[in-house]
């Protein structure tokens, strides 16, 4: 009996994930929805296979303006309260996992001393197995490489290398990571 309700509930988040996506995102099956997802703007958001979003709490936001495009790859955890704009590009990796609250953005939205005037979006790249605590802010033009670590309440202003630790305001190596499973 536990089984067949497991397959419905699993049942369930597919056909979920399937409506509440429908004609806003590509999404394969295994694309998981539990709770809100909110997508918004007329760009492109690409979800990868096993992808799990958790708007349980607050909504996950996935924002793509004309010319934008959200890239999420395979098996990524995404979880509630967390903020993706695109204007160019965001792109994260396989297998990484975004903490509650998570922000990423791809432009500033305004320049600091024509406040009127759109700045040139710089591209976001999250590499592959990337872990970022809650409440990380990711800034335009940064590339995190693959199994680095952001930790919680950190402002990502420039690049972070691989296999790293990194935390703060603005974020900075702490360590490097020498055992990688």
């Amino acid at each position: 009996m536990a089984s067949l309700v497991s397959m419905i509930v699993d049942f369930s988040h597919v056909m979920n994930a399937q409506l509440r996506l429908l004609g806003k995102a590509k999404a394969p099956f295994s694309v998981r929805v539990r709770g809100r997802v909110l997508l918004s703007g007329s760009g492109e958001v690409v979800l990868g296979e096993g992808v799990s979003l958790n708007g349980t709490v607050v909504p996950v936001e996935l924002v793509t303006y004309s010319s934008g495009r959200i890239e999420i790859g395979n098996h990524t955890f995404i979880n509630y309260g967390s903020s993706i704009a695109a204007r160019a590009s965001v792109k994260i990796g396989h297998y990484c996992h975004l903490g509650h609250y998570t922000f990423v953005m791809d432009n500033d939205q305004h320049g600091v001393v024509r406040r009127m005037e759109l700045p040139q979006s710089d591209p976001v790249i999250i590499e592959d197995h990337v872990w970022i605590g809650c409440k990380a802010v990711i800034l335009p033009g940064v590339h995190i490489g693959s199994y680095a670590v952001i930790g919680a309440g950190s402002i990502v202003t420039k690049d972070i290398p691989p296999r790293c630790v990194a935390a703060g305001n603005p974020a900075r190596v702490l360590r490097y990571l020498t055992e990688v499973d």
